[in-house]
């Protein structure tokens, strides 16, 4: 398993994940997922054998552990309990305890849960869908404005911005040609619920890099263009058959003139330019939108 420095409380540092949710709902939640891991993922995982009747859920925990605990600059986050026969140690209820101890932070006890699920995908595959979608609907339950998606915990702005954006968007890059335009989605995401630089600029760099691989996966490109607008010339071109009208060439090139290049170029001596939150979640929100108009196309 490699080593996850973007663990949830990383990802959403400076920010309160749980502002907005009943009180408690988190607690319920890391109890409910508590009693699933130990349901859905620890004891299908228990072998006959005696002698290594708890081999494989105690390497989960450790590879969870480990990586939670490097991740979040900790030693350790808990102890494992030990027997006189080695035979006899299960790490799992240790985990569990963890996930629902109250004295240690929510964030962290979330990250080690993200980090389990993560440890236990690569033993089983498909058939840990249904428990990410348990997952999901438990935190619905909860009213927490948070979502489990492609194995990670993120904030989330509400069931019908999810819906009707956000869902549709990452199920048309799930394939290996957008890996960059889905990094620098999550970036951008990352940096605007923790409060970090620029993280339009990632979500215009998404966009950027969507129009070009379009572009080039029709055979439009010529090798000539000097910045997106150019590229975006090659969608509206009438010799091309026109992929987007002339309106949605416009709108595409004001936002990389107005919204993207102030920030992506040196400001010499004037001020930096900086979007507010609302206009940054407008940006990153017209990237999502603009994307899956045009793939949608394909």
């Amino acid at each position: 398993m490699q080593f996850e420095t973007s663990c949830f409380a990383n990802r959403v540092r400076g920010i309160d994940p749980f502002s907005g949710s009943p009180a408690d709902a988190i607690e319920r939640f890391l109890s409910s997922a508590a009693v699933l891991m130990k349901r859905a993922v620890f004891e299908p995982l228990m072998s006959g054998y005696n002698f290594m009747r708890f081999s494989a859920m105690n390497e989960i925990v450790i590879e969870a552990h480990d990586a939670a605990a490097m991740a979040l600059g900790r030693q350790a986050l808990f102890s494992y309990t030990r027997h006189i026969i080695d035979d006899d140690d299960c790490y799992a209820e240790d985990a569990l305890n963890y996930l629902t101890n109250r004295r240690q932070p929510a964030v962290e006890r979330l990250s080690f849960l993200e980090l389990l699920l993560c440890a236990a995908e690569p033993r089983f595959g498909p058939r840990l869908a249904p428990v990410a979608a348990t997952i999901s609907d438990m935190l619905q339950a909860q009213s927490l404005r948070l979502i489990y998606r492609n194995g990670r915990f993120d904030p989330s702005d509400g069931p019908a911005v999810e819906q009707a954006v956000h869902d549709p968007f990452w199920d048309l890059i799930v394939d290996a040609r957008w890996d960059n335009v889905r990094t620098d989605m999550q970036q951008a995401l990352a940096l605007r619920d923790n409060g970090g630089p620029n993280p339009a600029l990632y979500a215009a760099r998404a966009l950027e890099s969507t129009v070009k691989i379009i572009s080039g996966q029709k055979g439009w490109l010529t090798g000539r263009e000097r910045g997106a607008a150019n590229v975006i010339d090659t969608l509206v071109s009438a010799r091309n058959g026109r992929f987007i009208e002339p309106w949605e060439a416009e709108m595409l090139k004001r936002f990389f003139a107005d919204v993207r290049n102030p920030d992506a170029h040196g400001a010499g001596a004037a001020p930096q330019p900086q979007l507010t939150p609302v206009q940054t979640s407008w940006a990153i929100e017209f990237c999502m939108i603009s994307i899956k108009s045009l793939l949608q196309r394909l």
